[in-house]
């Protein structure tokens, strides 16, 4: 196994009931990366202390989350779907989309660290899913984008796989299915896939596809205002206008991320302090005070650190700081939401070691644990990593 790991303070996790690989390599406060390839994004935090404290934070966390959705891998690839905290129980139920969007995470992480483990896993649930999205099945839009993109993040991903990859984006062109069209809300991640699909393989249908699916999906956007469909077309905006030079493609990325961060709750809010960071729900055409989950944070950051990293291009100096300022305090509050050593001591230790440390529960209202919040954290400590906006 390669891995690029922060030195060092061994978190013993063996797996049991969740899972079986060894114990992850946890980074203690203020230390550096090891020193290895230098094309690995990992290796660019050394030293570790030289960064700021919310992003110190981010790639502690980041490596504990990627560890955890690792241990839940099962014999048959598949994730363990959650688990009831306080009852010490598995929680039921299953999505394929959420499968495939925790593997994508692993992907990602993979691809960030170096490390094998975290692309062996993705692979073998690659694989598993895979299985339940070919003829005669017909997958849900969404489940076959994710898994399209979770292929395409794979370091080393081999020409087979990336043929099924091909074959589902082939499944999302528009008129090519029985499904009428993509969901509303679903588009965003259809759009994504579809354009790492045409930079791996350009042709004249994809484009067309992207450019007229953008422009729908900012009209219904425009029509019916919602963050999750804001934070899902952001990163599918942001490809198109690097690809094609589109400034309606760059607008759009730009128009929706302001959006979104007027949704951020602040740290002078004196009614939620403790949210601060995180995002208001959104109901009913408006904002709601919710408290915000660990899923749509992850979400809303992979979002902002792409419009960032896009606005490099643009040197909008205002937008920089307010784009750089609100990553650093979504991946800060972030961090709050996972169970690590020191808020699990009142824990049994095998209970708190083989479940709970790494994993991401869902809001400060609810202390389960499931895949959507750890899968979404992972991706968005794993953007905010790469933007350009940690330092």
């Amino acid at each position: 196994m390669r891995r690029l790991i922060l030195a060092v303070a061994l978190v013993p996790v063996a797996a049991v009931g969740l899972a079986q690989p060894p114990a992850p390599v946890v980074p203690a406060a203020g230390t550096a990366p090891a020193r290895q390839a230098a094309d690995v994004p990992l290796a660019g935090f050394d030293p570790l202390a030289a960064f700021p404290p919310p992003t110190q934070a981010a790639v502690r966390s980041l490596l504990l989350g990627s560890d955890w959705l690792a241990r839940t891998n099962q014999a048959n690839g598949r994730f363990q779907f959650g688990y009831n905290a306080a009852l010490r129980q598995p929680l039921d139920g299953d999505d394929d989309a959420l499968q495939a969007a925790a593997a994508l995470a692993l992907a990602r992480t993979a691809r960030f660290t170096g490390d094998e483990r975290p692309a062996v896993v993705a692979g073998q649930a690659i694989l598993a899913l895979l299985s339940t999205a070919r003829p005669p099945r017909t997958p849900p839009a969404e489940f076959a984008a994710t898994l399209a993109l979770a292929i395409y993040e794979l370091p080393r991903a081999d020409e087979k796989l990336v043929a099924e990859a091909e074959r589902l984006c082939h499944f999302l062109r528009p008129g090519a299915n029985t499904q009428q069209g993509w969901p509303p809300e679903q588009a965003g991640v259809v759009l994504q896939a579809l354009a790492a699909c045409n930079r791996v393989k350009p042709e004249a249908w994809k484009a067309e596809a992207l450019a007229k699916g953008l422009e729908a999906a900012r009209g219904t956007f425009k029509s019916a205002p919602d963050p999750r469909l804001a934070a899902s077309l952001v990163p599918a905006a942001a490809e198109i206008a690097l690809q094609t030079r589109s400034a309606e493609a760059a607008a759009a990325t730009f128009e929706l991320t302001d959006w979104l961060l007027t949704l951020q709750y602040t740290a002078t809010d004196p009614k939620f302090p403790l949210r601060a960071g995180g995002f208001k729900g959104f109901a009913d055409g408006k904002p709601v005070d919710t408290p915000p989950t660990a899923a749509d944070t992850g979400l809303y950051l992979q979002a902002i650190g792409t419009a960032y990293q896009l606005n490099r291009q643009t040197s909008d100096l205002g937008r920089a700081t307010r784009y750089r300022q609100a990553a650093h305090d979504a991946a800060q509050y972030l961090t709050t939401l996972q169970y690590a050593e020191g808020n699990t001591r009142h824990f049994e230790n095998g209970f708190r070691a083989n479940v709970l440390i790494g994993g991401f529960y869902l809001s400060p209202a609810d202390g389960n644990l499931r895949l959507d919040a750890a899968a979404g954290a992972v991706s968005g400590l794993t953007r905010f990593l790469t933007s350009g906006a940690e330092r």
